[in-house]
């Protein structure tokens, strides 16, 4: 899957201009030059995988990706006194997040690998 380097947006393969943006994509050997690109807006892995850990229990690294019913079901297990149960859910996030089986936002946008 790729986007477009200025605006994040999903890109269909062969396209020279982002739709959204109208940016000018590089496309070379049926791959976009996504190489050590950040986009706007892009969340970080790192970021997202130590709210779990620390703040899991309250579902906000889910917030902070954009998984908002997601968040408010581990915010309503901890209001509800479930609260174990959504700290584990949170560590079990991380774990997931950090190993690279949860890798994009809510969006579908890659979670960017640096600090």
């Amino acid at each position: 899957m790729n986007f477009c380097p200025n605006c994040g947006t999903k890109l269909d393969t062969g396209v020279s201009f982002c739709h959204n943006c109208g940016y000018k994509v590089s496309y070379t050997n049926n791959n976009y030059n996504t190489s050590n690109t950040t986009y706007s807006g892009q969340k970080n892995k790192f970021i997202a995988g130590i709210l779990g850990i620390v703040l899991g229990t309250l579902g906000i690294h889910n917030f902070y990706l954009g998984y908002t019913g997601k968040a408010i079901a581990q915010l309503l297990m901890f209001v509800f006194w479930l609260g174990f149960f959504s700290f584990i859910w949170g560590v079990i996030d991380s774990i997931r997040i950090f190993s690279g089986n949860i890798s994009t936002d809510a969006k579908g946008m890659p979670l960017a690998d640096n600090f």
